[in-house]
Parts: C-alpha cells; structure tokens; sequence
C-alpha cells in the first residue's frame, strides 16, 4: 500500500503541473475551530510517559517538574517539556482545556475530549482459529453495553483484511464484528506435528541455543512419532528433521511479526493529528520480541508522540500447559526419552510467558492496561475501555545526532519516596535520517489511508459536474482551507509557511483516476496575512470521468508544526 501510494504521489506531481493553471480563487468564509488539546513535541525529541503510583496502587497525582530525574545511557538529560495527563475512556464530550493543564478532580479528567477507539484484531501472529472466535464473542458484547452514543470506533485487522474506518454506527460495527470470523487471515503460521514445536522452541533450535534441551526434546519427539526407534542414526536422521521444521516455523514467525508490527504502526501513526483521546486495544496471543526489538520499540514511540493508549488483551485466555506428546510414549521407549518428553509442560508455560512479554511492554511504556489469563475476556475489554488512568508525559531532546539505530537506556527516577514508577526503559534510534521532503510524502500517504478526517485544519470539499458528451461528465472539485489555525514564522515583517495540497479522485474500487498535488510558498505582508486570515484559500481540480461513484480525498499539510488537515467524500456522476 505504501509503494503504491508513493508512486501515486508521483504522479499527482505530474498532474500538479497541468493543473496549476487552474488555480481560482474565492472568498467564501471559513468556520472557526474550537480550540482542543493536542500534545506536540518536535522530531529531536525523546518522549517518556510515566505512570507513578503509591504502595496501593493509587496514582500520585501532585508531581512537579523537579522531582523526576531522567537519564539516558547513564547521563543527566535537561526535562524539555512536562505535563500531567488522564485517559478516562467513560465520557465524550466537545470542548477542551489548554495544553498541560491539569484536571482539577478525578471526575473531571479526561472528560472534555471525545475518544477513539482503535480496534485491532491480530490476524497474522495469532496461533489458533478459535480464538477469533473468542475475540469476535467479546467485541460484541463490547458494543453492545460498553460505549458511549458518541464514541467513534475503527475495526481492522493486522493482516489489511478488514479497515472499518471511524464510526459511532454501532449497527455497522456489530455486523462486522458478527462476520469477523470469515474476514481474518485463518491459515496461521505453517507448523510440524511431528515434531511439535512452540514457538520458541523453534526460535532457540534455528539461532543454536546455548542450552541444547530444546533441541534435545524435538529429536526424541521425532524418533518416537517418526518410528526412528529401531533405524540406524535414528537420533541424526530426527535432527534433520528438527532444525528443518523449526528454520521454517521460526522464519515465518519473523515475517508475521514483522508484518504485524508494520500494520499496528501505520495505524498508529495515522492517528498523529487526530484531536481527540485516542486509544487502541490490540487483541493478540502474542510473540516473541528478541529479533523484532527495534520495530517493538518503533511502535511504541509512535504511539508516544501520536498521543495514544497502546492496551493490549491476551486472546487465549487462561493458560492450559497439557501437551499430547505424552500419549506418543508407548511400550519401551527409554526412560532418557520419557524424561526428555516431560519438559515439554515448562516450555509450553516459557513459550506463553514470553510471547505475552512485548504485549506488556507495549502496554506498560504508553499508559495502557494489559488483560492477560483470563477466559472473560469481555470483561477485560470493559476494563480497558473504563480505564481512567493518570501518566505523566516527559520529553527531553535526543543527545544523539546520529541515525545509527543504535538502542539507548533511559532511566528514569521520582525523588519522592515510596512510590512505583513505570516508563519506558529504551529508544532505538532512527536508522536514517528523514527529508523534510520524504517526510512531508510519508504523511500524506498516511493522511490519505487514515481512518477518518483529520481535524487540525479546517478543510471543506464541494463539487460541481456537467455533462460533456454521452460518454463524459466534467467534474470539478474546489476545496477551500481555513489558516486560522496555522502558525506561521515571522522573519522579515513576513508571514511565512509552506503549504502542502493534495486531492485524488479514485473509482469505486480505489482505482486512482485523477488527482493535483501542489506546493504553495507563503511569505505574506501583514495585509495579506490579514486578508488571508478572513478568507482562507481555495484551489479547484478539473476531472473528466464516465458515469459512476467516486470517493474524492483531500489532504492539506502545513510546513512550521505539520498540523494536517483532510476530508473524504464519496459522489455519484451523474
């Protein structure tokens, strides 16, 4: 998807030219925009949520700047910005505090924003179909008793089977909660019967394990249910057969992870200019982070700076250890054999706990809850979704310069006594350097595939179309774009920021059929400024198209704080 969108962008470069001549103007009056909270660090920065709690687990509410110390790779870093802040997920109401500002009592915090809610159902790691069984039985009771009228609600699937964008359509929702089972990716990870391999098992035989049991146990489980027991080499011909399974199961497992992260991701970062209280719920059994680390704390630092509550929900309930290869263990197998075999039961509960590690961590380092061990799983959801919880968020600018990718510490310490600290513990950095331009790119493209119309900039879309001949219509779009909201730099008694504009038309089946990408330069006199301020501004694009339904997509970023604003419409011709 992102490929193609680049190559999309390209060519609306291509079109931007042969539109520009175009451009009309009009003076239509633009509607303000309520002021609403959204919490913004530059790109330099490293950002630390931190929930704090006394000895019975009651958030401590009173902090100041000077009692958090934070620490990175072993030194002192300057606090940038500080800011106490709630999630209370049981209201949605319009309106909006200023930045930083801290509630004023518990009942009041976190009930001036409205909340979206990402509903994300792991289709590519999950490791047994009955669990989207489980998952689809508790989304609905979800529905049906744990939202508010107002709430607004997007359902995907990691695997791209299913992106319900935004809605508080409750009906919408249900019915696809209700077909959830026969949307998901059902074939799962490809594994061996003989041998049966966890997850990790395979991982630690593929990557030679220091401790040889793994491998150990997977060879006498071969031989038994190979029937090697009486072949010469018996032991070497079940190796074979090990490490070829668990090489497959283990590289597998790596691209659906990979996959998965990716996927949770680009959500994630979609979500950046959305004014709202956001928080998503991924329902996964979880998996093994020790080769996906950087892209485990990729998300995580999206989901910092995009101001969102990462929560996660252990699909497969309550942990079962029995494992049937104890019924391979017939008349005369070797005691060695027999012990071996019993070690299966404590890999199993090793395979579980640390496939639900990254699912804590991703929970734990943003503010969220984790749901884990447990058949309720409705109630787990409930639990999520009335969360109030109070954290902390911190930024300090990034002593490193380099985009290495280099993982560094970060500790971070409450000089008051007696309390808990959680936070992240570490930060990967960038492998490489982004462009302002590739940056810029990047974000409309997500703009584009966002779950709903981002907010920032008040963007408005109509269209006009007349017939040309029996085969055409000519379509017009103009969007008009209200500035108030911008800020501009001032330098040389100028006004001055870079505005970035796309619109596409796509057909019916997301066929790209036209669209105008363009750059507007702003360096305005004061009059101007002022002028522009009352107005906004306008841009028109020219379409010639056959009779059908299109869905017309615009976006528009501006350059000093990449604030975004987009609107989507679906029109019929004729």
């Amino acid at each position: 998807m992102v490929i193609s969108a680049l190559l999309l962008l390209a060519s609306l470069s291509v079109a931007a030219d042969k539109a520009s001549q175009r451009e009309a103007a009009n003076s239509k009056k633009a509607t303000d925009k309520s002021e609403t909270f959204t919490f913004k660090v530059p790109v330099d920065v490293v950002v630390v949520n931190a929930v704090v709690t006394d000895k019975q687990g009651n958030p401590v509410k009173d902090l100041k700047v000077e009692d958090f110390r934070v620490y990175e790779d072993g030194k002192p870093q300057a606090i940038h910005t500080f800011a106490l802040e709630s999630y209370k997920a049981t209201q949605s109401q319009a309106g909006g505090r200023p930045a930083g500002a801290v509630p004023a009592t518990e009942e009041d915090a976190g009930a001036s924003h409205p909340r979206m809610i990402s509903l994300v159902v792991d289709d590519l790691t999950t490791s047994a179909p009955q669990y989207f069984h489980y998952a689809r039985e508790a989304l609905q009771k979800l529905l049906v008793s744990g939202l508010g009228p107002s709430d607004l609600v997007s359902l995907m699937t990691t695997s791209g089977s299913l992106n319900q964008p935004f809605t508080s359509d409750k009906e919408l929702l249900l019915s696809l909660v209700g077909e959830l089972h026969k949307k998901v990716g059902r074939s799962g990870v490809p594994r061996s019967g003989c041998p049966e391999l966890t997850d990790l098992q395979a991982q630690q035989i593929r990557n030679e394990h220091p401790d040889p049991m793994p491998l150990q146990v997977a060879i006498a489980e071969t031989v038994i249910c190979q029937h090697l027991e009486n072949v010469l080499n018996a032991e070497q011909i079940g190796e074979g057969a090990v490490r070829s399974a668990a090489a497959a199961q283990f590289e597998e497992n790596q691209f659906r992870y990979r996959g998965m992260l990716a996927s949770v991701r680009q959500h994630i970062r979609s979500l950046r200019h959305f004014d709202a209280r956001k928080s998503l719920i991924l329902i996964s059994d979880g998996f093994l982070s020790d080769y996906v680390r950087y892209e485990l704390q990729d998300v995580i630092d999206m989901a910092l700076r995009s101001s969102v509550i990462f929560n996660t929900l252990d699909v497969r309930g309550l942990y079962t250890t029995n494992y049937e290869a104890s019924d391979r263990v017939v008349a005369g197998v070797d005691n060695r054999s027999f012990a071996l075999l019993s070690r299966k039961p404590q890999m199993r509960i090793d395979d579980i706990r640390q496939q639900e590690d990254p699912l804590r961590q991703l929970s734990g380092e943003t503010g969220g809850l984790h749901i884990g061990n447990t058949n309720d799983l409705a109630a787990g959801l409930r639990k999520i979704v009335d969360n109030q919880s109070f954290y902390y968020i911190l930024s300090y600018a990034t002593p490193n310069a380099k985009s290495d990718g280099r993982y560094h510490k970060i500790k971070l310490e409450v000089t008051r006594p007696g309390v808990q600290v959680t936070y992240r513990k570490g930060y990967y950095a960038p492998k490489e350097q982004l462009s302002f331009e590739r940056r810029k790119k990047e974000d409309i493209i997500e703009a584009l595939h966002a779950p709903g119309n981002l907010n920032e900039i008040p963007i408005q879309l109509s269209y006009n179309y007349f017939q040309m001949d029996d085969a055409r219509y000519q379509l017009a779009l103009m969007t008009q774009v209200n500035i108030r909201g911008m800020k501009f730099v001032e330098e040389d008694s100028r006004h001055k920021n870079l505005i970035s504009l796309v619109v596409v038309a796509f057909d019916e089946n997301d066929r790209y059929v036209d669209g105008l990408e363009k750059t507007i330069d702003l360096n305005l006199t004061s009059p101007s400024y002022s002028a522009l301020l009352s107005r906004g501004f306008t841009s028109k694009i020219d379409v010639k198209v056959p009779p059908g339904r299109y869905k017309i997509r615009a976006v528009v970023r501006e350059g000093v704080h990449t604030k975004m604003g987009s609107v989507n419409k679906t029109i019929e011709v004729p």
